[in-house]
């Protein structure tokens, strides 16, 4: 079986390198080569390169929140910038967000809402956000009936990002571990298989404890194939095996996968799409970024709103003659393009 390309990981203040994948007037969809894509806003891009920038042309820019409510990484052109030099927070709330920021201590907070991405939470009256990737164990172990029995819950949050333009707040459950914490988390290595039992199955992955440590294994490492229902797959107290991704010794957890154990089905299924082969495929969904098909043997096609043909009506559930531009093993899609014909008769792509 064929090495899939490492996933990267990003951290706050990183600066990273990426693909422009999806341009629009608001923003532009970058792949880091990591597990989320980045997302940068027009008004942040130097007006001198708006312009110039288009989808195809790599671009350096920094991690500003690791993962956002829409599971994306928020970047900029310029590295996060000191809180104290930020304009538009006055007020005593907004210097006690700034002063904890700087000083790395924990506010004391209740969780107010529940929503994809993560928990509402209330600070002094003011709300910020709490990732589910930010969520520590504890917490979490507190949710074995659903994220919204954590409703009313009283929590510590650390200050990760201030967004003075958007008012919003990002919190994390992160924070100085114990030492015997950071030992134990020293047994575990990237790669390493290891049997864990699951502690606590919520809407976005499982909670499992393995040799006294805590694990999560998001719902998009489970399976190779698109999971609903956890529920319906596992149950607390359940053993299963999985495989080390990274550890995380800011929130003393490691994260898992289990999918890694198991062959990626897309490496033989791809195998029978060659580069400027004509397919069949079936429109799923359009949207801003581009237009997704469903191929043969279920897997997942992609035409990029750069390549999107004029002329055609792109709707779904119609099927299409298109043309097959490249594999990505990576994102486990065919990156596709139109087949037309002009009136000599020759196709282009």
């Amino acid at each position: 079986m064929a090495s899939q390309p490492k996933l990267i990981t990003l951290y706050r203040g990183q600066e990273v390198e990426g693909e422009i994948v999806a341009k629009n007037e608001r923003e532009l969809i970058l792949d880091l080569g990591a597990k989320a894509e980045g997302v940068i806003s027009v008004r942040d891009i130097p007006s001198s390169k708006q312009d110039s920038l288009k989808i195809g042309d790599k671009i350096k820019a920094f991690v500003i929140v690791v993962e956002n409510e829409s599971s994306q990484a928020v970047l900029s052109f310029n590295p996060a910038v000191e809180t104290k030099n930020i304009r538009g927070f006055k007020g005593s709330n907004w210097s006690k967000f700034i002063t904890a920021q700087n000083q790395k201590s924990k506010l004391s907070g209740r969780v107010i809402e529940v929503n994809k991405g993560g928990l509402i939470i209330e600070v002094t009256g003011v709300r910020g956000f709490l990732p589910n990737s930010q969520v520590g164990f504890e917490l979490l172990n507190k949710a074995s009936k659903g994220m919204e029995g954590l409703i009313g819950q009283d929590i510590s949050v650390a200050v990760i990002e201030i967004d003075a333009l958007n008012n919003k707040l990002i919190f994390s459950q992160r924070g100085k571990l114990e030492d015997m914490v950071l030992k134990q988390l020293e047994g575990f290595k990237n790669n390493q298989k290891v049997s864990a039992r699951v502690v606590c199955i919520l809407p976005f992955g499982l909670v499992v404890s393995t040799e006294e440590v805590e694990g999560m294994v998001y719902i998009s490492d489970v399976s190779w194939d698109k999971i609903d229902d956890l529920n319906s797959l596992f149950k607390v107290g359940q053993e299963i095996e999985a495989v080390v991704l990274d550890v995380d010794k800011e929130l003393g957890r490691v994260n898992l996968s289990m999918k890694q154990l198991a062959e990626d089905p897309f490496t033989k299924a791809a195998a029978q799409f060659a580069p400027d082969e004509t397919v069949k495929a079936e429109v799923t969904t359009v949207s801003e970024t581009g237009v997704f098909f469903k191929l043969a043997g279920e897997v997942e096609g992609f035409l990029p709103a750069a390549k999107i043909d004029p002329d055609t009506k792109y709707e779904t559930g119609k099927t299409l003659t298109m043309l097959v531009d490249s594999v990505d093993a990576r994102r486990r899609k065919i990156n596709l393009a139109p087949f037309v014909t002009s009136t000599a008769g020759l196709i282009y792509k």
